[in-house]
């Protein structure tokens, strides 16, 4: 090539890094596509996250019921019993058949009195319809005004809280008193929980072009799925079964419009990636826009994972109800803080029933009880 062909105003070769107008046309859209997959990659990851959390908070409900009724409910009703026997006890003690040997002082009665009514309260709590504590409750409580007892020594009233001498309420019934409120507070903040997540819904049923895309993309993975899965194509029995079990969960979740476990159903039983043959079906039905069809089932998946943290949501809602005695930040209680605090409960049940078996031992022998009440003065 002579010296004349080459244009001095020009390289010989453009620099490698130079792209050509054509790359530069094309670099935004494949970087804005890669962001995209990205994102779309992430809320899987999220929402598979969400999952196995909400599954765990689901198995923690159910561990939590079960024990209840396995061994929390059985100490209780051991410990109320033990309250009442010892109420009654102590009434007779005090007021029916005096014990022989040395008399009551007047301190000691008081004090053992006020006690008495203190355990009284305590049944009543978790039994306000119970007769018998309701009749000794009213036959001595005027006789025995609260403000006149000093330190009670029952370790449990000792760890309550402090007392208001005004408002008229044995330790017991304030403790249930302040229960109460705290339950009815928790309930308010879940019924108003309950009504922001039905606004979020009501967005999302109205919310145009994202509604529209989430049915185009739930009916583009149930038509792939209901190709594959069909079991009137399958010869074998056994798989014939399985497609069947199969195409019943897709048909389930899609009258659900449930994206999410098409998705899931994809991933598990079909070989492909799960987002890719989608978003290539819808691209070619949309013209080829790729692009914006990823960006509307990202749309769809991050509904999804708005609507599995709400139930995570409501399932701790649900537990503040169940147990006011929970931190007041929600992103703090977890099932394990969950099952911790119910194991505390039940010992503590525990060791105040088996306590109270000690001071039912004086009471149920007439040579102790005479000194076992004197003890209170």
């Amino acid at each position: 090539m002579s010296p004349d062909c080459l244009n001095p105003a020009l390289p010989a070769t453009l620099p490698a890094d130079d792209p050509s107008p054509a790359q530069e046309a094309g670099a935004v859209p494949a970087r804005r596509a890669s962001e995209a997959q990205q994102r779309h990659d992430r809320l899987m990851r999220e929402i598979e996250q969400l999952r196995e959390r909400l599954q765990q908070w689901q198995q923690c409900e159910s561990r939590y019921h079960e024990r209840v009724a396995r061994e929390l409910q059985p100490e209780l009703k051991r410990w109320c019993e033990r309250l009442r026997e010892l109420a009654l006890r102590m009434e007779g003690a005090l007021f029916l058949d005096p014990p022989p040997g040395k008399p009551i002082g007047r301190a000691a009665r008081l004090k053992a009195g006020q006690w008495m009514l203190s355990l009284a309260a305590a049944v009543l709590a978790e039994r306000p319809d119970d007769a018998e504590m309701l009749a000794l409750r009213a036959r001595h409580q005027d006789d025995l005004p609260a403000e006149d007892a000093e330190d009670e020594p029952d370790a449990e009233q000792a760890a309550a809280p402090a007392e208001d001498a005004d408002d008229g309420l044995e330790p017991w019934e304030r403790e249930a008193a302040r229960r109460r409120a705290q339950a009815e507070a928790s309930r308010q903040a879940a019924k108003q929980g309950r009504k922001a997540q039905a606004e979020r819904e009501r967005r999302e049923r109205h919310g145009g072009r994202t509604a529209s895309a989430g049915a185009a993309s739930l009916r583009e993975v149930y038509r792939r799925l209901a190709s594959r899965l069909h079991p009137d194509r399958e010869p074998d029995e056994a798989a014939r079964a399985r497609k069947t079990a199969l195409m019943q969960q897709a048909n389930q979740a899609y009258a659900a419009g449930d994206l999410l476990a098409l998705l899931e159903l994809q991933r598990l039983h079909l070989p492909e990636p799960v987002a890719a043959p989608v978003v290539a079906a819808a691209a070619a039905a949309a013209g080829g826009d790729e692009e914006a069809r990823l960006r509307d089932l990202i749309a769809v998946l991050a509904a999804q994972r708005e609507r599995l943290q709400a139930e995570i949501d409501e399932m701790v809602r649900r537990f503040a109800v169940m147990r006011p005695d929970l931190p007041a930040r929600a992103d703090t209680i977890t099932p394990q803080l969950i099952e911790t605090l119910l194991g505390t409960e039940i010992r503590e049940l525990r060791a105040r029933a088996t306590a109270l078996d000690r001071d039912l031992g004086y009471c149920r022998d007439p040579a102790s009880l005479g000194a076992w009440l004197r003890a209170f003065a």
